[in-house]
């Protein structure tokens, strides 16, 4: 996986969402001081291929990390993430709960089901990415208008699957990262005894408030946060998030 560090300090390691890169990781958290920062690019996301003979999942890409943490030897690491982040955060404290100091789960998508109904619409723009006119196909879906007519700013980040900076396997990715489940159960959550900081938000037809409430739920002492909308006012939803982040890293 392609990986950037930056900063001393103890370890922090985050994952990006679905269809970013660690553009989006240092946009959330990049102004941290205090810490080792990694931020690594998930197999067929940014910098880092995922081969023809690879399927994209939770567990796979919480091994990847699992190895990179291993040859940074960083032995245990807070680890944060945003929606798939969430989900890669949650598996790599259930796989290998000593190498995870503490949590941070911002807008978790996925629950212990695959194909979340809110991210199918992912999953469904998968086959348009490679038509002549996929885009503009796709923005004729009833689906998609009623996301652009309720929430714009949604319809917006959905789009940026079309980007030229996406890598050609990303439809592929799309199709089996909203099928797979970062987790078994909700009694697994149970298991997960580290210090968690979970962050929703409302007004998000893709990362549903209820997520982040019901996961709060069932991870012991975890805290659970509501900040502003990201896609009613970016700036102050990264204000919040950033405020929440530091405060809960430096009661550590």
């Amino acid at each position: 996986m392609y990986y950037e560090i930056s900063g001393q300090g103890p370890s922090f390691c985050f994952q990006h969402g679905l269809s970013a890169n660690a553009a989006q990781s240092k946009g959330t958290i990049g102004n941290l001081t205090d810490l080792q920062l990694v931020v690594a690019e998930a197999p067929g996301h940014g910098k880092s291929p995922l081969a023809s003979d690879q399927t994209a999942s939770f567990d796979f890409f919480s091994e990847g990390w699992l190895q990179l943490m291993d040859q940074l030897d960083i032995q245990k690491s807070i680890f944060g993430g945003i929606s798939m982040g969430s989900g890669i955060a949650i598996n790599l404290a259930l796989r290998a709960p000593e190498r995870i100091r503490a949590l941070i789960l911002i807008r978790p998508a996925w629950l212990d089901a695959g194909k979340p109904e809110s991210l199918t619409i992912l999953a469904d723009a998968a086959p348009y990415l490679k038509q002549a006119n996929g885009q503009a196909n796709f923005q004729a879906r009833p689906d998609f208008q009623a996301i652009q007519q309720a929430v714009p700013k949604a319809a917006d980040s959905i789009l940026g699957i079309f980007g030229q900076h996406q890598r050609p396997e990303l439809d592929q990715v799309l199709i089996d990262m909203v099928a797979d489940q970062p987790f078994a159960s909700m009694q697994d959550l149970e298991k997960i005894d580290c210090p968690c900081l979970i962050i929703g938000n409302d007004s998000d037809p893709l990362h549903p408030v209820f997520m982040a409430e019901a996961i709060h739920k069932k991870i012991p002492n975890s805290q659970y946060e509501l900040v502003h909308s990201k896609y009613l006012d970016q700036n102050q939803h990264q204000q919040e998030v950033s405020n929440l982040v530091k405060k809960f890293i430096q009661q550590l």
